[in-house]
This record gives C-alpha cells, sequence and structure tokens, in this order.
C-alpha cells in the first residue's frame, strides 16, 4: 500500500466519486489541512462515527521537500503551492505579490517554517472581550499541551543555544517539537546572545510560556530524531489512515449545499457540499451531522461566499443568491509585512539558527512612546474609516474602532510585543527578517467571479495606516543597530542587501519606505477572514465556531482567529482544532 502515492480509501474515493455521492457520512470536512487533519482524526475515533475529508492537494509523505525540515521554501512554486498573488498593493509601489500556500494533505503546514511560537498571553486573553467566551490563554493552554511532543534538548544542543521550560510543554500529543542537531555550534549563539542583551533584550528561558519579549532559540514542528518535518499529516493522519471510516476524497469543495429553504427556516441547515473532481466533474456530497471548512484563511471564506454566506452586495454582483447575512466573511483579513537585511560575513559556519527577537512598543519607540499612544488613540477613528471604506462598506467604522481600541490597549498598556526580529546564517551570508506583528491596516479575501473558487482577490492592503509604517521602520532599523553592535558587528564583511546607496546607516524614513515598499513579501499568517467574534461587531462565526445562523455550519482554521498575536499560527492552530474537536464531539451526544 505504501507504494502507492495514495492510500487505499483515497484512491477508491477518487474512483468511485458517483459510488460516494449517495453515500452520506456524519461529518464532511473541506480541507485537509493543519486543523481539517486533527478534526479528521479526533472524529473518526469512534468507529460508529464516519468522516469524509475533501482535499484537492497530494500526498506528500515522501516528498523530501517537504519531509527534510532543511528545505524550507523549496516547495514554494511547486505543484503543492497554491501560487496566490495579491491584488496591487498601493505601498509595493503597485506590485502583485506571490503569496504561497500549501496545496497537499497536511496544507501549509508541509511548506511553513515550522516556528514553533506561541505569543503573548494577554492577546489570548483579549479574545474573550469579543465575544468570545471562554477564550483565553488559560482555557488554550491544556490544548497547547495536549497537540504537543516536545522532546527535551541533549546537552549538545544546550550547549548551542537551546533553553526550555518543561512545565510549558506537552509530551504526550501528536505534533512533535524540538530543536534540530543542526543548530550552529561554536560562538555564533554567543555572540548574537551578547549582542542583544547589550541592547536591552534578555535572554528568554522559553518563548512558549505566554511571554515573548526579548531574544530566544525557538523550537520547531519536528522529529529531532528522524530529522523530518513533523506536519499535521505526519502528526493526526498516517497513523490512523486505515481507519474504515475515515476517507479522504481528491476534491475541492465549491460550495455548501442546503437542506431547507430560507423562506420557510430562518437558521440554515446545511446538507452536504459539493465539490470538483480532478476530472472538473461536480460532485454532491451529503453530511448527516456537520459540515466543518477547515480551507484555510484565503479558502473558507470562498466556499462560504459560494454558499450564499456573506455580504449581500458582493454577493448580488456575483450573481449569488444571498442565504445568510453576514458581511464580515472575508473582511478583516490581517497579514504580517515582511522586510529583509542582508550582510556577507566574515566567518564561514555551517548548521541552524532559529534566533528570534521579540520586541515592544517602548523598545522601538523609546521616549516617544508616550506621544505615540496619543497620537494613535486620536487617529483611531481615522483609520478605522479607512478600513471600512476600504471594505466598501461590508464593515462598520465604529466596529472596527472597537478592534482597533482593543489592540491599541494590547500594545500601550498591556505592553505586548509589536515586532519580531529573525537573526540568521545561511549561505556565507547574515540575515534579518522583521516584521510588524499587530497590523492596524487590515484588507479582504473574497470570490472574483461565482466560479473562481481557486482565484481570490487577495488583498492586505499592507501600509494601510500609517502606525504599521512606522512599527516596519522602527525594526529595520533596530536590525541595522544589532548588525552595527559589538559583538556581532565583528562578523558582518559588508551590506549585501539592500547596498548603502540605497539605504544607508542613518536613512530617512522616506528611504526606508522606499525599500520596504520595494522588498516587502507576505509573512503567510492570514488571519480573521470569518473571525470568531459578536455578530454586531463583524463575526462570522460564535465562540463555539459555529457560522452564525446555522444549524451545524463550523469553520475551524485560521480565519476564524480575530486578532494577530506574537507568536506564529502552527501553535494556535492546534490548539483551537484540538479545542473545536471537542466541541463537535460534545455536541452530538445532546
Amino acid at each position: 500500500m505504501r507504494g502507492s502515492a495514495y492510500p487505499t480509501n483515497i484512491l477508491l474515493a477518487a474512483l468511485s466519486a458517483t459510488l460516494i455521492h449517495g453515500e452520506p457520512f456524519d461529518y464532511i470536512v473541506a480541507g485537509a489541512g493543519t486543523c481539517g487533519l486533527v478534526l479528521a482524526n479526533r472524529l473518526s475515533a469512534d468507529p460508529n462515527v464516519r468522516v469524509a475529508v475533501i482535499e484537492p492537494g497530494d500526498d506528500v509523505r515522501n516528498n523530501i521537500n517537504v519531509t527534510d525540515p532543511s528545505l524550507f521554501t523549496v516547495p514554494y512554486n511547486t505543484s503543492i503551492d497554491w501560487l496566490y498573488s495579491t491584488t496591487p498593493q498601493p505601498a509595493a509601489g503597485n506590485r502583485t505579490i506571490p503569496w504561497h500556500a500549501g496545496k497537499a494533505i497536511g496544507g501549509t503546514s508541509t511548506i511553513n517554517g515550522m516556528t514553533y511560537i506561541r505569543g503573548d498571553r494577554s492577546q489570548f486573553d483579549a479574545w474573550e472581550t469579543l465575544g468570545n467566551e471562554g477564550w483565553s490563554w488559560e482555557a488554550l493552554f491544556p490544548y497547547f499541551k495536549k497537540a504537543e511532543r516536545f522532546t527535551v534538548p541533549n546537552a549538545a544542543q544546550v550547549a548551542a543555544g537551546a533553553t526550555y521550560d518543561l512545565e510549558s510543554h506537552g509530551d504526550k500529543g501528536h505534533v512533535h517539537t524540538g530543536f534540530p542537531f543542526s543548530l550552529i555550534n561554536g560562538s555564533f549563539h554567543e555572540l548574537v546572545t551578547d549582542t542583544w542583551t547589550a541592547l536591552g533584550f534578555p535572554l528568554i528561558r522559553d518563548v512558549n510560556n505566554g511571554s515573548v519579549r526579548g531574544f530566544s532559540v525557538w523550537p520547531q514542528t519536528l522529529d529531532r530524531d528522524t530529522n523530518t518535518r513533523s506536519d499535521s499529516a505526519r502528526s493526526y493522519y498516517y497513523s490512523v489512515e486505515d481507519r474504515p471510516n475515515l476517507t479522504i476524497i481528491k476534491g475541492t469543495v465549491k460550495r455548501i449545499t442546503w437542506a431547507n429553504s430560507p423562506a420557510t427556516h430562518h437558521t440554515a441547515v446545511a446538507e452536504g457540499v459539493e465539490y470538483i473532481t480532478p476530472d472538473g466533474e461536480m460532485v454532491r456530497l451529503k453530511a448527516t451531522a456537520e459540515v466543518i471548512l477547515s480551507a484555510g484563511a484565503l479558502r473558507s471564506p470562498l466556499i462560504l461566499e459560494s454558499s450564499g454566506v456573506g455580504n449581500p452586495s458582493l454577493l448580488n454582483e456575483l450573481g449569488i443568491e444571498t442565504r445568510i447575512d453576514l458581511p464580515g466573511v472575508g473582511e478583516y483579513l490581517q497579514e504580517q509585512p515582511n522586510t529583509a537585511l542582508i550582510y556577507t560575513s566574515t566567518q564561514n559556519m555551517s548548521g541552524f539558527a532559529p534566533y528570534a527577537t521579540f520586541s515592544t512598543a517602548q523598545d522601538l519607540f523609546g521616549n516617544e512612546t508616550c506621544a505615540i499612544k496619543a497620537y494613535n488613540s486620536a487617529k483611531i477613528p481615522e483609520w478605522a474609516r479607512k478600513v471600512a471604506a476600504a471594505s466598501k462598506g461590508a464593515v462598520k467604522a465604529e466596529n472596527v474602532e472597537k478592534l482597533l481600541r482593543t489592540q491599541h490597549e494590547l500594545i500601550f498598556e498591556k505592553k505586548v510585543t509589536i515586532g519580531e526580529s529573525l537573526t540568521a546564517f545561511s549561505g556565507g551570508a547574515l540575515y534579518s527578517a522583521v516584521w510588524l506583528l499587530l497590523p492596524f491596516s487590515w484588507g479582504s479575501i473574497h470570490l472574483t467571479s461565482a466560479d473562481a473558487i481557486n482565484a481570490p482577490a487577495i488583498d492586505p492592503k499592507y501600509f494601510l495606516v500609517d502606525f504599521d509604517t512606522d512599527v516596519q521602520i522602527g525594526l529595520g532599523r533596530l536590525s541595522q543597530e544589532f548588525w552595527c553592535t559589538k559583538p556581532a558587528s565583528k562578523l558582518v564583511a559588508s551590506r549585501l542587501s539592500p547596498t548603502d546607496d540605497v539605504l544607508p546607516r542613518n536613512a530617512t524614513d522616506e528611504q526606508w519606505i522606499s525599500y520596504i515598499g520595494d522588498s516587502l513579501v507576505p509573512n503567510h499568517h492570514p488571519i480573521g477572514t470569518a473571525s470568531m467574534m459578536s455578530r454586531e461587531l463583524g463575526g462570522v462565526v460564535d465562540s463555539k465556531l459555529k457560522v452564525y445562523d446555522t444549524e451545524n455550519v463550523r469553520v475551524v482554521d485560521a480565519s476564524i482567529l480575530p486578532l494577530q498575536f506574537s507568536g506564529h499560527l502552527t501553535p494556535a492552530l492546534y490548539a483551537v482544532a484540538e479545542r473545536a474537536a471537542e466541541f463537535i464531539i460534545d455536541a452530538a451526544r445532546c
């Protein structure tokens, strides 16, 4: 069986889709990605429950570009990458910017950077203030640990900089986390640590304990002992793929089908889905319990819109009949712009340096922080009007203002971190990659036509709000200062990119803005496009992840995350999916 490109039940499903047409499942999951496979595993643990997962991507368990942790970015622009692009971005010279997302069993967990960083405690606590009862750091912490199987670093890894707090990690979960054997040895870690310490950033013992400010060596989603990426398929699917009640169907979900008429029923009941086979045929599949969208922040909103769930004005333009009026579908897209600085090195080193530094507003703006706090507070109504106007009225300015004020409070009252800086060495070069973590510039993703489920309009609205620009410039200057500060400065031979004529050491704001616009790329952390928050604020799902005005449709993926946070998405997604599985199982018992 392992010699085949797909397990037997995937082949059977693909070859006999018309037979499955008449065979209902209890649960249909749209998307075999990071969250979808957690649900597939947990729901199919009951042998009396039939689960179908519909996924357009391939089985990549034997793809070396996926399994080898050192080959991160190699799968980009290959058949397992959706190869999206943004709409023209004014802040980037009207460029359309490539956007990578995993198209495989395992989703984006098969091509991401494998970073395992959760975020700041207060950022998760803020979810509850948006109408999400029972969602906080304390509520999620057991699920972070439930999903995780942490490998304690050995003596050599500790010598290379790995630190940890065992109480912050799980050791019995499905997702392997830990540090690679390939951590850079020698003096590099000591030089980097000493330099960040000189700049006021302490060494963090464990970046996953709810406070990330400072410098750390972060763990990854990998099996250290086999040197293998621990993507969601390897973590949650391969070990249970032979369950007779679990089937993966190769196809692309286009829309939800409804069992009742909006004229006679206020609450919509999903009958199942329609999906497109690899041959282009449309197949209808029925669900007797629930339909769960786990297609990701870039695709779940498209399925909702195709199903008549969204902004009636937009749906009318697309020729789609409105089933549920939810204008927040596809709005509140929050993404982080990434900027890099590259230097040649005086030393030749080998190995991997998973080094991250998280900074607060005080770190970036110093004595100006109080003035910036007051200025931003006064500007929030204007920023909210900009975001609302960009949505063409889909979201209300007063609702956006409340959300932005929540974020403002996190930054200036709770003092959460707002910027991340990676410090790395590769191929003889020294790197800094920086990005603002909590953008106030919010965009959208929508269908471009009723039939274009694979060609969305992705508009992150980079730098729509000027404070985002200030943060990105501050992070860039901080990284410049790092490489000009001893002892790290001893490693620098010359500037490689950008060159001194483009971005000198004393570059003006205008020079920084020009460089950032010319070079920015997505950080590939999109959230918010089917937000979990009160319906009045523009939310799409409630605190049980159920789509408003539906009886049996949930969304479980990054689209439900209401606000950005100072971490990478993977840990939060596994925790959310583990908790969602419990919601679904509990609901079935009622």
